[in-house]
């Protein structure tokens, strides 16, 4: 049914939330989970292999002579510069540190201290830094956990650090070339949880939006209403609009009712304009969703409203 919504979030207690917020307005609502396989071309190398290749390939770019790569060199040029960032944090790291130190203490400490996480934008900065610099220790086992934090558990030169860049951030590389640089290339599958809140179309009844809206702000979820509270403006207007086609004529073929909002503009109060450019095909299954809810009756020629 086009008249239902969805809501989509990665949280199952978030969604679960969401369907008591939609039962408790009386608007039908269910709750589904879809797993899906996300799979990502990963590149892993040393550091200075990874440097290699990036330079020779924005060479061979740029000896085509051609513009229309131009977004390829600034994408290889842009992973290279957080490459570089990850690998000089590293050197600071072992320049500062000795087997047996905690590192990356302030990343520690942000999942065992009570905060939320980063309270401002220079805690984002050091959280981010840090959570980069703890997946290349781990990725060349570098590190180890105790009770107290992350123990840095060996020192190596950063260029020979073990790096890794995905394949959708980057312009196809050359075979050859990763081969020579001796690039392991592998494909990462992995999981991800999606959970669907469905509402029934029943959704276009409700009157109040600012009770729906203010739900969903008392639990945080104001960001899922942004593109429900539109949608569901949008369909009552167009509900009602057909209503009002109908009920000018009497009775309305659903022939002549399908092709009024391919383009279609309407004035809803001194601010808002709501221009419509919808298939027939999708109007169809309006007025068939309506005619379940009781708006409408009839077929053919004779449709008419319900109420």
């Amino acid at each position: 049914m086009v008249l239902e919504e969805e809501v989509w979030f990665s949280s199952e207690e978030e969604a679960q939330d969401c369907v008591k917020i939609f039962r408790s307005l009386n608007i039908s609502a269910n709750l589904k989970k879809q797993v899906r396989l996300e799979n990502r071309v990963m590149y892993k190398a040393p550091f200075s292999s990874l440097k290699e290749i990036i330079e020779e390939e924005i060479i061979h770019f740029r000896d085509t002579g051609k513009e229309e790569f131009q977004d390829d060199i600034e994408a290889f040029e842009l992973t290279f510069a957080d490459l570089k960032k990850d690998r000089d944090y590293l050197a600071e790291i072992f320049a500062s540190h000795v087997p047996g130190d905690h590192v990356c203490t302030n990343l520690f400490n942000s999942f065992t201290d009570d905060k939320t996480g980063p309270e401002n934008e220079e805690e984002m900065k050091i959280f981010l830094q840090e959570a980069s610099a703890f997946r290349i220790l781990e990725l060349n086992g570098l590190i180890d956990i105790d009770e107290e934090g992350m123990v840095l558990t060996m020192i190596i030169e950063p260029d020979d650090a073990v790096m890794t860049v995905f394949g959708d951030e980057l312009p196809q590389i050359r075979e050859k070339s990763l081969e020579k640089w001796e690039i392991i290339r592998s494909l990462e599958a992995n999981e991800t949880h999606s959970y669907i809140v469905t509402t029934g179309p029943d959704i276009v009844f409700l009157e109040d939006m600012s009770k729906l809206e203010e739900c969903f702000k008392e639990r945080e979820l104001s960001e899922e209403t942004d593109t429900l509270l539109a949608n569901l403006q949008v369909k009552q207007v167009l509900i009602a609009e057909i209503v009002d086609i109908i009920q000018k004529e009497g009775r309305t073929s659903k022939e002549d009712i399908l092709p009024e909002f391919v383009h279609k503009t309407l004035h809803i109060d001194e601010e808002l304009y709501i221009g419509f450019h919808l298939s027939p095909s999708f109007i169809e299954s309006v007025i068939n969703d309506m005619k379940k809810l009781g708006l409408l009756k009839g077929k053919g020629s004779r449709l008419k409203v319900a109420l």
